[in-house]
């Protein structure tokens, strides 16, 4: 007779679970460090792109990055508050992605330096990432 048997069976379902089981957190791990590392790079982008915009004129006016709770806001104007909406470009959050310290980031327009200095935390379960922005308009991940 051919088959297997019921041991055999349990056997190999035994060993696929303890298999998943080790190897199921190690993969979520994984992709929880991707969206930080993707996020981080992406606001870190924007920051850039928004000092540039400021620094060569762009529409001649500063340029700035509001961090709210489930995106971030690339934004033309000396503040959120004054900004010219129909300039903003909106980017989500990706899901278990938060975000502390600076909440807004101007640089002027010429120079290219922000008038906020500090960091910027983000932070996906365990792990953070930070940038940082100096007196001198540099941003950089620590």
């Amino acid at each position: 007779m051919k088959g297997f048997t019921i041991l055999e069976l349990l056997l190999v379902i035994g060993a696929v679970i303890i298999i998943s089981a080790l190897t199921i957190p190690i993969g979520v791990r994984f992709y929880q460090t991707q969206i930080l590392n993707e996020t981080t790079s992406d606001i870190l982008g924007t920051l850039r792109r928004s000092q540039n915009q400021a620094a060569f004129q762009k529409n001649n006016s500063a340029f700035g990055v509001k961090i709210l709770s489930d995106s971030y806001v690339l934004f033309q104007g000396n503040s959120y508050v004054g900004r010219t909406v129909t300039e903003d470009e909106s980017f989500s959050l990706s899901g278990g992605i938060t975000i502390s310290g600076i909440d807004e980031v101007v640089f002027n327009k010429l120079t290219g330096i922000s008038s906020t200095t500090g960091t910027i935390t983000v932070t996906s379960g365990s792990d953070s990432q930070i940038l940082n922005i100096n007196a001198q308009g540099k941003i950089e991940r620590q």
